[in-house]
């Protein structure tokens, strides 16, 4: 694959992470109703990554708040810097090309938007809950949709 090709799709990658980091990801919603005479919201909420982060700081819950920090933000960042040596350099050394193909690996970000699509669907199967998937989601995807794409050439040094 053409070497600029694989720039420029990194470089879309990278505007997908930032969408996906900021824009809200999840609304959750939970309505009463009862004989379609009382209607009324108990609770709404919606969450981008960073917002989640700032909650989980917040709410001293420094695990998750570590572990989304680490895999959703320092790994990607990690990953496409590296990515951006073996596409741009003339020869890269091949430690580099492999270390892209086991970071890929640890970065869970992949894992993170499938959880989030789980959470849609278990929330959407109670009664009286509704979640509606937001922006964020879809970019989040779409840059682990690219950046999967990217690595995966940039591991096999297959770009002329």
């Amino acid at each position: 694959m053409n070497r600029y090709l694989l720039l420029v799709l990194h470089i879309g990658s990278l505007v997908l992470l930032g969408f996906g980091w900021v824009l809200d990801i999840l609304h959750i919603q939970i309505s009463v109703h009862y004989l379609n005479i009382i209607d009324f919201t108990l609770f709404s909420e919606k969450r981008s990554i960073i917002g989640m982060m700032e909650r989980l700081w917040k709410d001293a819950n420094y695990w998750p708040f570590i572990l989304i920090f680490v895999f959703g933000i320092i790994v990607p960042l990690i990953k496409s810097v590296i990515l951006f040596y073996v596409i741009l350099a003339k020869n890269p050394h091949p430690k580099w090309q492999h270390f892209v193909s086991a970071i890929s690996k640890w970065a869970m970000a992949d894992v993170f938007a499938i959880s989030i699509f789980v959470a849609f669907l278990g929330a959407n199967a109670m009664e009286s809950t509704t979640a509606t998937l937001q922006p964020g989601f879809y970019y989040f995807t779409g840059y682990v949709i690219l950046s999967g794409i990217v690595a995966t050439f940039c591991a096999k040094n297959a770009f002329k």
